[in-house]
């Protein structure tokens, strides 16, 4: 194990000045105030004052920043949906953010990687298969696939569920689009 990694564990106050510290007082006013710092209220931060200069900005989060999603293992920023605009858009969003790295000359952990869907009924398995054909006709590489499959991708995965509803099938979508 790192050093380092040691020297957080066992010390009682976090020996490095924090990244984001919080002031000792707010001011009476700012441009902008933005409730949540995840990685959608970060993010708004950054561009309005990278973008356009709006650098007079309050981000209002009640735990840590990256509290939500963005900071855990769930976090996911895709561009697999339903609507040509949809894909668009959200592609937008996944190219600023695999970008974001080097802008801000830090690791913000950010990795590609493929998302599984589940599903556990018929009914579920036609909505796969429909938006796994809704994907392809906008550019995503998106597949149905077999528990098998899934099996090969994560060796560690349950599939048995507890015995509850294990998954039929699932559908398997790369995180690029090519729009």
């Amino acid at each position: 194990m790192p050093y380092r990694l040691l020297k957080f564990a066992f010390s009682k106050t976090y020996p490095e000045p924090r990244m984001f510290r919080s002031p000792a007082t707010l001011r009476d006013s700012y441009d902008v105030v933005i409730i949540g710092g995840g990685g959608h209220g970060l993010a708004a931060a950054y561009y309005l004052a990278s973008v356009l200069g709006i650098s007079n900005v309050a981000v209002i989060e009640e735990h840590y920043i990256g509290h939500g999603g963005t900071g855990r293992n769930t976090a996911i920023v895709r561009s697999n949906y339903l609507t040509e605009e949809g894909a668009r858009f959200y592609q937008f969003s996944v190219d600023l953010f695999s970008d974001l790295s080097r802008q801000l000359d830090y690791n913000i952990f950010y990795s590609e990687r493929g998302h599984f869907t589940m599903a556990h009924s018929t009914a579920s398995m036609r909505t796969q298969r429909w938006r796994a054909e809704v994907n392809k006709h906008l550019g995503i590489d998106s597949e149905v696939v077999g528990p098998d499959f899934i099996k090969r991708a994560i060796p560690e995965i349950d599939l048995s569920c507890g015995g509850r509803q294990p998954p039929i099938s699932g559908r398997f979508t790369t995180p690029r689009v090519r729009l």
